[in-house]
């Protein structure tokens, strides 16, 4: 019985050790690599583009603007099962730059906000390395980086159970493009 015992604690042990070595040492300091079966993690982007719009009016009229400056803001909900991530991806609407919304994203989402599911999607563990090293490519926010009337640095918001964090990516990294989401 005591062979059985230990047979079964070694391999529980040596399950959990090796689903822990999946992420390269520089990775494994991330939220996501400390993902436990059944949580979850959300990330936000916010970054700045460029893009024209064509509104329709309830009459039908079309309307098309000049390209301009807006932001998007999107919203990524990883979570853990087992040993594969799913993705529920979400994006708002389209605001107008500078976006005056997401510096209050760490304080509660608004449902004035209008995320809008958009893909459910099973993540190779590929995407999910590519995620923790946009983490690595990410540093806190002063106070003066949140002057939202004259920029919108391209911003990482990740809430876990017990946190909620502010970043500047470092670079024009986009998590919905790299994630193949549209």
């Amino acid at each position: 019985m005591k062979i059985i015992i230990s047979v079964f604690l070694f391999l529980v042990v040596g399950i959990s050790l090796s689903q822990s070595n999946l992420f390269p040492e520089n990775l494994r300091k991330t939220e996501i690599s400390k993902l436990q079966n059944g949580d979850s993690l959300i990330y936000y982007q916010c970054r700045v583009d460029s893009a024209s719009q064509e509104l329709i009016t309830l009459a039908g009229q079309k309307i098309k603007t000049k390209k301009k400056k807006i932001t998007i803001t999107e919203k990524f909900i990883i979570y853990k099962i087992d040993t594969t991530y799913q993705c529920n991806y979400f994006t708002s609407s389209i605001t107008n730059y500078p976006n005056k919304k997401f510096p209050y994203l760490t304080l509660k989402e608004v449902e004035n906000w209008e995320f809008e599911k958009k893909l459910v999607k099973k993540l190779p563990f590929n995407d999910v390395l590519l995620i923790a090293t946009l983490e690595t490519k990410t540093h806190a926010i002063t106070h003066y980086q949140l002057n939202i009337n004259k920029t919108c640095p391209n911003q990482l918001i990740i809430k876990s159970k017990k946190d909620v964090e502010q970043f500047i990516i470092e670079g024009n990294y986009n998590l919905s493009k790299s994630l193949n989401m549209f």
